[in-house]
């Protein structure tokens, strides 16, 4: 299969490139950065394009045409000290939002067939148990943290609104290790 992740040098990124690798995919990784050799060295065969910039994303996935399209797009700080992810936070923000419309607006005309986008555990509304992926985000909180449900939530409506695609929430929590 040939699947493009978009946010493949990330700490989720690089060890799924990997293991798609070693499970015999053909990998493309979404990069805005200059020097690519990193990519390759985890397998991914590098394409330069700014994920804010819809024309480089079309033209990217245009090219490639992948059979399905990984959405690990972030713009978190090396080291989650609370100043580091404060200022983090506006640019994050904007390339969660901005980047999965761009990858969304191509994904007919590149004939992909599957979506995984990165997506929160974070925000289920509280209840009894253990959620799972039928209890809703978390309408009634704080200003913060019913922004934060909010986006996740529009992140997903966007998603699934995609006609002609498979869609999967990648909903994460806590993750361990380098």
């Amino acid at each position: 299969m040939r699947i493009l992740i978009a946010g493949a040098s990330g700490a989720i990124g690089r060890p799924l490139v990997r293991r798609l690798k070693a499970n015999q995919h053909e990998i493309f990784a979404l990069t805005r950065a200059p020097d690519p050799a990193r990519l390759k060295e985890i397998g991914a065969e590098p394409l330069i394009a700014d994920a804010l910039d819809s024309v480089a994303v079309k033209a990217a996935v245009g090219r490639i045409r992948p059979d399905a399209v990984i959405n690990e797009l972030t713009s978190l700080p090396r080291h989650y000290a609370p100043a580091e992810m404060k200022a983090a936070a506006e640019r994050d923000h904007k390339v969660r939002v901005e980047g999965n419309i761009n990858l969304l607006a191509v994904l007919r005309d590149a004939g992909v067939r599957r979506y995984l986008l990165q997506s929160s555990g974070f925000w289920y509304a509280p209840g009894a148990g253990f959620a799972n992926e039928s209890v809703p985000f978390i309408s009634n909180a704080s200003p913060g943290v019913e922004s934060s449900a909010r986006t996740y939530q529009q992140l997903e409506e966007r998603a699934s609104a995609v006609p002609g695609i498979e869609f999967v929430a990648l909903r994460y929590g806590f993750f361990y290790g380098p």
